[in-house]
């Protein structure tokens, strides 16, 4: 037994993953996510919605961020890329051979999404120092890929902090496809002399730095006219007496709306658009073609950045996501906001602190809306800078890593009551906060399955359970932490199903001793509880050593690790 868990400690074995997938340490219960703005959030709270809840069905895929992903009219959705890797296929859009990728994602059932013809397409970021993806649209099967530059670098120092691309360039313009993606006509716009004109090689203020389109449904089923709307994240004032990063890629203070009749000669023409120019004096939205009248539709000083907008057509409402991004490093929040019109008043969903605890580029595809509206999938990625300037992050909510990831949420209605927390969603289970590695994991299963709060298992998601690979007694499960834990209690659930029982197992704990354990309760639908003096532990192991019968693919539907300083 000494040998078989040293053996696990050392080896560190991971969930089935390759170069796209690495693992994740995956934290935080299901259920409502607590809203906590800051106090001095200018948006009142919404009166239709009192919050959102997470499912904790999520997935998610490749090693790259920037997905915006565009419902086009063949019903599949088209998404830039890039930093990371789509199976073997990089893109890096900053450095000498900078790229942005492209790629295709099939599929109606968000957890079982195909990605294909994936690809990269070089441009060109001088003066600046990067080149990165932003708005995306397949409207009439043609395909209008944005780019927007960041500068000075991706990492810079200042006063003993790093910053993360701390000055948001001009947006260039668009390139264009017209067979999905295969082939690419480059804009005229360049970095130097941008769509709108703006600068940024001092840190200027930049308004339209980096837009994304509003998501009208399937091929803009639901814009209002006829137009294709884009919002951006900006400033107005700086760089003087502003804090450093004070209008980055993820941080600002204004956001900005624009609107386009899409086709391949007005995008890339100026004179084509109309900017928000605020309200009449009957509160009517004022547009106009001069960029210097445009104006913000919502504002919060040192607390915006990049933003994304979606229709939700059986609410008939718009949602905003932002993302407040810090110091470009670090814990980022996130913060949803609704309003019956495109250009206001914005009212608060949630304010989400640390969601992710590094989530950024959030959206709402409007493919995975449900019928009732409530239902959606929120889409982001996490954790570029885990370690950066001393701050450990980690995979809130479970599913959350550095990829397009994609959770399951509800919108609750306010005369909902406050849902309880159940016994495997307490603050004192400790599991929920563990890093978990196992002996082997089947295809499907990964060993955070484990400790995801949920029972569940193959007949309706392997994912929610850890499954060995052809593996019965000896198959092992570990859960370590970063700080001593004080427990006194495990519980173990066994796999959902009549054929992989668990008939005795043993628990070893770092502080040297072990616990023999009886057979747990067959199909998962009770768990063996196992109480003990309180320990001290840094880590924990849980070793099958003998099965029902021929039972191959053991394992676990939960196992929770109780906390016995949290009840006291």
């Amino acid at each position: 037994l000494a040998v078989l868990v040293t053996s696990l400690t050392v080896q560190g074995a991971e969930p089935k993953t390759g170069p796209d997938t690495p693992a994740a340490e995956k934290t935080y219960p299901t259920g409502l996510w607590p809203s906590e703005p800051p106090t001095d959030c200018p948006f009142k709270a919404s009166e239709s919605f009192s919050g959102v809840e997470f499912s904790g069905r999520n997935a998610n895929y490749t090693g790259a961020d920037t997905w915006y992903p565009s419902w086009a009219a063949d019903g599949n959705m088209y998404s830039p890329w890039t930093d990371g890797m789509v199976y073997g296929v990089k893109a890096a859009s900053y450095g000498e051979e900078m790229t942005t990728g492209q790629a295709k994602i099939t599929g109606d059932d968000p957890m079982k999404l195909e990605i294909s013809e994936y690809a990269v397409y070089k441009s060109d970021a001088s003066p600046y120092a990067g080149r990165y993806p932003c708005g995306s649209l397949v409207y009439n099967g043609v395909w209008y890929y944005g780019t927007y530059c960041l500068h000075p670098a991706g990492d810079v120092k200042r006063d003993g902090t790093s910053y993360n691309w701390p000055w948001l360039g001009p947006f260039v313009g668009f390139r264009w496809s017209t067979d999905y993606g295969k082939t690419w006509t480059q804009t005229l716009c360049t970095p130097e002399k941008p769509l709108f004109g703006e600068s940024a090689l001092k840190a200027e203020p930049v308004k339209i730095g980096a837009p994304h389109f509003v998501d009208f449904g399937k091929n803009m089923e639901f814009s209002p006219d006829g137009k294709a709307y884009l919002t951006a994240h900006g400033a107005s004032v700086g760089p003087d007496g502003r804090r450093f990063a004070y209008n980055s890629w993820i941080t600002g203070d204004e956001i900005y709306l624009i609107r386009v009749t899409p086709g391949i000669e007005n995008m890339n023409d100026s004179s084509k658009y109309e900017f928000f120019a605020g309200e009449d004096e009957n509160g009517t939205p004022v547009w106009s073609k001069d960029f210097s009248k445009i104006k913000p539709i919502a504002a919060w000083k040192d607390n915006m950045g990049c933003v994304t907008m979606t229709y939700n057509a059986p609410l008939k409402k718009y949602f905003m996501c932002v993302t407040d991004g810090g110091n470009t490093f670090g814990y980022f929040n996130t913060y949803i906001l609704e309003s019956d019109r495109m250009t206001g008043p914005w009212k608060l969903v949630t304010y989400m602190k640390r969601f992710g605890e590094q989530a950024y580029f959030a959206n709402i595809p409007s493919k995975f809306i449900g019928t009732d509206g409530r239902k959606m999938w929120l889409s982001y990625s996490a954790n570029f800078g885990d370690g950066v300037n001393g701050v450990k992050l980690h995979y809130k909510p479970a599913g959350s890593r550095y990829a397009m990831c994609l959770q399951e949420i509800r919108l609750r209605n306010p005369a909902e009551p406050a849902p309880q927390p159940g016994i495997l969603d307490g603050a004192d289970n400790v599991a929920r906060i563990a890093t978990v590695r196992a002996s082997s994991a089947h295809a499907g299963s990964i060993p955070e399955g484990a400790v995801d709060g949920i029972v569940e298992g193959a007949q309706n998601d392997i994912s929610r359970e850890w499954v060995s690979q052809g593996e019965s007694a000896s198959a092992m499960i570990r859960l370590s932490w970063l700080d001593e834990q004080l427990v006194d209690r495990v519980l173990l659930f066994d796999r959902p199903n009549k054929i992989d029982q668990i008939m005795a197992g043993t628990l070893v704990f770092s502080d040297g001793t072990t616990i023999k354990t009886g057979e747990l309760p067959d199909d998962g639908a009770k768990g063996l509880e196992v109480k003990f003096a309180p320990k001290k532990i840094q880590w924990l192991v849980f070793v099958v050593e003998k099965t029902k019968g021929t039972a191959q693919d053991i394992g676990l539907a939960e196992i929770a690790v109780f906390g016995h300083d949290a009840r006291e």
